[in-house]
């Protein structure tokens, strides 16, 4: 009787086959997890947009929803007095966006180009049921792209599932 310690050559081939098998199976589910974050901050941010439309024209007041495409935040302020505030219900409070998924870039017409770093992009919402035209980029880390465009006049979010550079200077 042989007292070695180790494993067999059969031992490793079947422990590697399986682990082949797990990342078979993982590795897609990874790259639809991604694809479903990045759905669901388009929609997300759509939703968020059309909202404030919707505020502006019924409570009669200006909002501007800020970005700080660093950390991958936006969030809600609205005009009080001669100052923007952000206000205390939670729908407004800075909302990051899922993970995997990243502010490529955006673009205003009060902006010169695209803004690819920085906290100073904001959307206009103006109680006369107008949205300054912007275009927000959304990317993820394998490549996919989405692309978000206001409607100035009806508040409304066109979405394309990649990226499309639109507002010409």
């Amino acid at each position: 009787m042989r007292d070695q310690k180790g494993f067999t050559l059969i031992e490793l081939v079947v422990v590697i086959f399986l682990v082949g098998i797990f990342l078979l199976v993982a590795v897609p589910k990874f790259k639809d997890i991604t694809e479903v974050n990045i759905k669901s901050a388009s929609r997300r941010l759509t939703g968020t947009i059309r909202y404030l439309y919707s505020e502006a024209v019924f409570k009669k007041r200006v909002y501007k929803l800020a970005f700080d495409i660093d950390t991958n935040e936006y969030w809600v302020e609205v005009i009080e007095g001669n100052e923007f505030v952000t206000p205390v219900d939670t729908f407004f409070q800075r909302k990051r966006l899922p993970v995997g998924v990243f502010f490529k870039d955006i673009k205003t017409q009060r902006s010169l180009g695209k803004t690819e770093k920085g906290s100073g992009e904001f959307i206009l919402f103006m109680p006369t049921g107008f949205v300054e035209p912007a275009v927000i980029h959304l990317a993820t880390e394998d490549g996919q792209a989405y692309t978000l465009a206001t409607k100035p006049y009806t508040g409304g979010t066109i979405v394309f599932d990649e990226y499309i550079d639109l507002l010409e200077k």
